[in-house]
């Protein structure tokens, strides 16, 4: 990083006190938070109520959010990178930073063996109470067998690390030979951190402390021994609407609890008009990319 400032703005989503810095790389493109932290110190980010975390409770309140989640995971199942799953049938997969276990138990429905790796205590047991073999801890902690899985999934977690060459590295060492790496973050090379700069929705300071951009995320998969097999973007439902609320109130206004999960359901009917401004802006808002452990 040759630490050339791009942005700066405090946390929108859930109001942790300070103002973050973000510099880029001259020649990759990618951003990096600041300050730095420990690894240790990135749980003081996030709030009991953070969206990933929080099982619903309640009648109304649950029925509202399972179906909310059976249609994200219908889509994420067949789009880019997760419809790569559906061709390999049931096998085993490592779902890093597995949140309260949505995932998991849609490829555990689907026949699959599912070990999700999360560091929140409470997110860790709601996914375990699901089915998914939940360990407690970050990859640094979190011992995980090698040449074990068929796959490693890192759905929005990868720009959560504050080394992701390094956790790329431990997932590979688990896969096994032929084993795929399946990898969704923030593109952070997309028209929508041009025009938002510090209100862009996926910006999520300082929880996200690398945003990628396209090379940059081929050079970590690179860097980690993984073969790059595809990449690609796509548009999310949230992204663009989100953004704009920012623009306009400078902060969330929906953080946490049902108001977030009927409007982040609401947001899909923005769909067609963000997909729109993506294909105007020639460029998707989330990135993916398909890695592969090859041996010889």
């Amino acid at each position: 990083m040759d630490g050339r400032p791009v942005l700066a703005g405090p946390d929108r989503l859930h109001g942790v006190p300070g103002r973050f810095d973000v510099t880029a790389c001259g020649s990759c493109g990618a951003g990096v938070t600041l300050p730095r932290v420990r690894a240790e110190e990135l749980a003081g980010f996030y709030p009991s109520g953070y969206a990933p975390y929080d099982a619903a409770s309640g009648a109304v309140v649950g029925s509202i959010s399972a179906a909310i989640q059976r249609w994200q995971g219908w889509r994420a199942l067949r789009t880019a990178p997760l419809s790569e799953t559906r061709k390999l049938g049931p096998a085993r997969a490592v779902d890093v930073g597995c949140g309260r276990g949505d995932l998991g138990a849609h490829l555990i429905g689907r026949g699959w063996r599912v070990t999700g790796i999360e560091p929140s205590t409470a997110a860790c047991a709601a996914a375990a109470a699901r089915g998914i073999d939940a360990r407690q801890g970050t990859l640094e902690q979190v011992e995980l067998e090698e040449a074990a899985y068929d796959v490693a999934v890192f759905q929005h977690s990868l720009e959560h690390v504050v080394d992701p060459v390094r956790d790329l590295r431990r997932v590979r060492a688990a896969l096994r030979d032929g084993g795929l790496v399946l990898v969704s973050v923030p593109h952070f090379g997309s028209w929508q951190p041009r025009r938002f700069g510090d209100r862009w929705y996926h910006l999520d300071l300082p929880r996200h402390r690398v945003h990628f951009t396209r090379a940059a995320l081929a050079e970590a998969l690179s860097a980690a021994g993984l073969r790059l097999v595809h990449l690609s973007t796509s548009t999310s439902a949230v992204g663009l609407p989100a953004s704009l609320q920012y623009a306009v109130f400078g902060r969330c206004l929906f953080p946490d609890g049902l108001r977030l999960r009927v409007a982040s359901g609401l947001c899909a009917l923005a769909l067609p008009i963000s997909r729109l401004a993506d294909r105007l802006g020639r460029d998707g808002d989330v990135l993916h990319a398909v890695g592969v452990r090859r041996d010889a």
